[in-house]
This record gives C-alpha cells, sequence and structure tokens, in this order.
C-alpha cells in the first residue's frame, strides 16, 4: 500500500491566474511628450498623473455652447462639478447617456471586482443622476451602453475605455484618445445624437428626486456616416448590426507580421464563437512566426474568463494580467492598431451593445498607446498558469479569500486502511480543499467526499477520518463557489489549498 501522498503535486487541467513572485507591480507610468496632430493618447494608470481625468475636466470647463458624455458609470467628484459648472454657464447644454437599466446596471456592477456591493453602487449611481438632473442636465438611458466618450462644441472628442466614475479617472488601468480631427469629431458627435434618440428611458432636468421614465426610441435626426474602410485613422463603434470594431480588430491580427498585442478586461464566449477572435487568432499565427501577448483582467471568478484565457495560451498566446487593467485595444508590429471599449466578449461587446473606439494606423498616439501597454504588461501583479500545481494554487492563487496552509508540508497522519484506501482515490485529481474553524482541526475537501484531520499539532499527531455530518457538492464545485462567490463565506472560518505531503503513520 502507498503511503505517502503529495497533495502539492496535484495538477488542474486548466488555467488560473496567480500572484507574480516578481517584486514589479504597478510602478508609476511616464508618458512621452504630447505628439502634434489630430489624435492625443491619453490614460489612467495608478500613482501616475490623471491623463484622461484630465483631459476631461479641461474639455468641459472649456465648453461653450455644449456637452455630450456617453459612460457606463459616473460619479467622479471633480467630473461631476465640472458639469454642474458647465450646465449652469451654459444654462443647460449638457447631455449624458448612461445605463438606467435597474437590471442591466445591477448585473454589470455585479461583474466589476472594484464594486465591493452592487446594491449599494447602485444607490450611489442613483443619487448621482438624480442630483445631475437637479441641476438642469439632461439624462437618458440606452439599453447595454458600455461606450464611454465626451464630445464637446462638436470641435474636440474624448474617447476612451474609462468609466467616468473615481475608479476609471484616478485607480484602474484605462487608456484613450482626444480627437481633434474635425470630421471624426462630427461623426463621433453624430453617434451620441443617435444612442440619444433611440434610448429607452429619460430623467428630466430639474427633477429633485431618481425618477426614470420610459421613452419610445425615435429615429436619429441626422445620419452617422460610416468609418473609413480599413486601415483609415477614425472613429468605430459597435451598435446594433455594425460591427466596426470588430472588422477593425480582424483587420489588424490579419495584417500582423511579426509581434501583436492585444488588450482587454473581459474574455467571454471566445471558446463558444471560435470565429470571433480564436480563429483568426489561429490563422494568423499558423502563416508567420507571430508572438502574441494578451492583457487581462485577472479574474479567477468568471469561469468563462478563465476557459478563454485557457483557450487562448493553448494557441499560444502569451497571457499577462493584473488585478487593475481596464484597457482595451489591439496593436500589430506597434504601427497597426485601435483603442476602444469593447472587451472580447462574443454577448457584449464585438457582436452586440455600445461600444466605441479609435482606429489609429501610423498616429504617434499609437506609439504612446503601445507604450503604456508595454509598461502594463511590465509591471502587471498577475500572471496566468496553464495546468498549476496545487501547490502554486496555494501559495499564489488570486483570491482574496485564499490562506496560505497553516500547517507543516509534509504531516505524519494516523487512520485506518480501509480510509486512506478511499482517501487516496478521491484526493487523485485536484483540487483538496480545506476548512479550519477551531484550533486543531481542519475539513479536508476530495472529490466527492469530506475528511477531518485533526490532531496536537504541538506533538505532530494527526488523525485522519471521514467528516460525520458533513456533505459537499465535490471539491471541484466547491472551489468554483469560492471563486465566483467570494464573499460568501462564514466569519472566522479559513480556507484555502491543502498542498501537504501526507505519510500514514
Amino acid at each position: 500500500m502507498t503511503d505517502r501522498i503529495d497533495l502539492g503535486a496535484l495538477t488542474f487541467d486548466d488555467g488560473f491566474f496567480l500572484v507574480r513572485d516578481a517584486g514589479r507591480s504597478h510602478g508609476a507610468y511616464s508618458p512621452g511628450d504630447p505628439p502634434p496632430g489630430g489624435y492625443r493618447h491619453v490614460f489612467t494608470y495608478t500613482g501616475s498623473r490623471t491623463s484622461i481625468k484630465d483631459a476631461a475636466l479641461e474639455m468641459i470647463r472649456e465648453a461653450r455652447d455644449k456637452v455630450f458624455v456617453a459612460s457606463f458609470l459616473l460619479g467622479e467628484n471633480d467630473l461631476l462639478r465640472a458639469l454642474y459648472a458647465a450646465a449652469e454657464r451654459l444654462r443647460g447644454g449638457v447631455y449624458i447617456v448612461s445605463e438606467l437599466s435597474e437590471q442591466s446596471l445591477r448585473r454589470r456592477l455585479a461583474e466589476l471586482e472594484e464594486t465591493r456591493d452592487p446594491d449599494d453602487a447602485a444607490r450611489v449611481q442613483r443619487k448621482h443622476f438624480a442630483e445631475l438632473t437637479r441641476r438642469g442636465i439632461a439624462v437618458r438611458g440606452h439599453p447595454d451602453c458600455h461606450a464611454k466618450f465626451v464630445v464637446v462644441d462638436d470641435r474636440v472628442a474624448l474617447i476612451s475605455s474609462a468609466n467616468l466614475d473615481t475608479n476609471g479617472l484616478n485607480k484602474i488601468g484605462e487608456n484613450g484618445v482626444v480627437v481633434r480631427e474635425p470630421a471624426e469629431v462630427d461623426r463621433i458627435a453624430r453617434f451620441f445624437v443617435r444612442l440619444w434618440h433611440a434610448s429607452s428611458y429619460e430623467m428630466p432636468p430639474g427633477s429633485a428626486t431618481y425618477s426614470v421614465q420610459k421613452v419610445e426610441p425615435a429615429p436619429s435626426p441626422c445620419r452617422v456616416p460610416s468609418p473609413g474602410e480599413p486601415p483609415a485613422p477614425g472613429v468605430i463603434w459597435t451598435h446594433g448590426d455594425e460591427r466596426f470594431i470588430l472588422s477593425h480588430l480582424r483587420d489588424v491580427i490579419g495584417e500582423a507580421r511579426g509581434n501583436l498585442l492585444l488588450a482587454t478586461f473581459s474574455l467571454n464566449g471566445l471558446v463558444d464563437h471560435p470565429d470571433l477572435l480564436l480563429g483568426p487568432l489561429e490563422r494568423a499565427m499558423s502563416r508567420r512566426r507571430l508572438r502574441v501577448d494578451l492583457l487581462c483582467r485577472g479574474r479567477n471568478n468568471m469561469a468563462a474568463h478563465r476557459a478563454d484565457a485557457t483557450a487562448l495560451a493553448d494557441l499560444g498566446v502569451h497571457v499577462h494580467a493584473d488585478s487593475l487593467n481596464h484597457a482595451k485595444g489591439v496593436v500589430a508590429d506597434g504601427v497597426r492598431g485601435a483603442l476602444f471599449s469593447a472587451n472580447f466578449d462574443a454577448a457584449h461587446g464585438l457582436l452586440d451593445g455600445v461600444e466605441t473606439g479609435v482606429r489609429l494606423d501610423g498616429e504617434a498616439a499609437l506609439a504612446e498607446a503601445v507604450r503604456y501597454f508595454t509598461h502594463a504588461i511590465d509591471q502587471a501583479d498577475l500572471s496566468f498558469a496553464r495546468r498549476p500545481a496545487q501547490r502554486e494554487m496555494d501559495r499564489r492563487l488570486a483570491a482574496g479569500w485564499r490562506r496560505p496552509w497553516p500547517l507543516k508540508q509534509e504531516l505524519h497522519v494516523g487512520c485506518e486502511d480501509e480510509v486512506w484506501l478511499a482517501f487516496r482515490a478521491q484526493a487523485a485529481r485536484p483540487p483538496v480543499l480545506y476548512t479550519q474553524e477551531r484550533e486543531g482541526s481542519f475539513l479536508l475537501y476530495a472529490g466527492e467526499s469530506v475528511w477531518e484531520l485533526f490532531g496536537t499539532g504541538d506533538r505532530g499527531r494527526w488523525w485522519l477520518a471521514p467528516a460525520p455530518g458533513e456533505s459537499t457538492p465535490g471539491a471541484r464545485a466547491l472551489l468554483d463557489g469560492w471563486l465566483s462567490r467570494p464573499r460568501e463565506t462564514a466569519a472566522g472560518i479559513r480556507r484555502g489549498l491543502c498542498p501537504a505531503v501526507l505519510t500514514r503513520r
């Protein structure tokens, strides 16, 4: 009989985001000098200057006629004050399109790691919107509006990945473009007018309380010219059956010769829709020696995100992860590319929803975006591990609830023959999890069973036995639940993965 079981050597079949061993983490980003021309790169990066915020404030404060704003979230204090002042100065003239559908708002907020309590975040958003309308600002809600842009006086626009809230303008990783090309500013202004008339909800200006009314969507009074054919620089978008971001994304992938850089907050549906991104990438990588790097958020709590990251890694993509990244884009060979608000998402972003972006081939702003992405990848605090060992997961799994195994790596245990055989069979595949509620006692979850490990640690004596009265959906289902519902933990219970080597006495 085997008297030794190395739980730490068990290997997972899929991939997970782990905390990097390297000491580098979120060093400040220093941009180059702003280049001349119709496009200027702007960004948000923790510990760095607030470039997107500064650009938005400057534009709004200089408004002389009207301000158009589209953003899923709205709530940064300096920005709100600038909008209030603009509405007073312009006697109205400030128009906002956001997501006012309660169901969609809560769903989207729940998907954001930085939103600890979606219900509280939704309440704060309602409070902000009520104050905006009280100040005379017109607010409408468009279903699934995920675009983030500002247009002022039909002369300048800001298009980025950043929600106009505190995190998006001050902390998490974002990038975008200030646009001064007259034809492109006109295009995005017309796009806003279309969204305004296609909205399904509104909050009438002057209301002192949060009051959302349904309105009937109507055709836009002005035509929105389609973007130029790739690779022409200019505004691109997703809206209805207009999937210009997807077509430009595929074009850039197809044109890549030496290296390709991809960035997104989330991944979703790529495995189920391989023709969306996996197929174009596989064809591009098979035709030539192409290095592909992907920067994404490290989202262990989203099974679809990890599954798509695993599929990309299997293609040969170098997957980099960060706990703060929200920037999106694609760049080929440093000279062709686009920045946008859309995630690599088959449900909302590339095929559906409302998104905006800018194609930037040959522009100095694209070179700055490459510098930004390179810095973000170098400073990323997470890494993606394909088929990690349980010992790695114990030390480095990126999950707030994870507590390292508190005992020695090698334990001598006593148990009956049949118990040892049953445990060994159940623990043949990872994970083996533990919880600890009181000193000297651990519950181990292996396979479909629960076991108790108890004893006196000071003397190194431990005993393994089936846990009476304990049930589990299975260790893997339990791990998936811990990852997807990280806050559902009883107070005082320690939990994590067990990497111990168990030797039977």
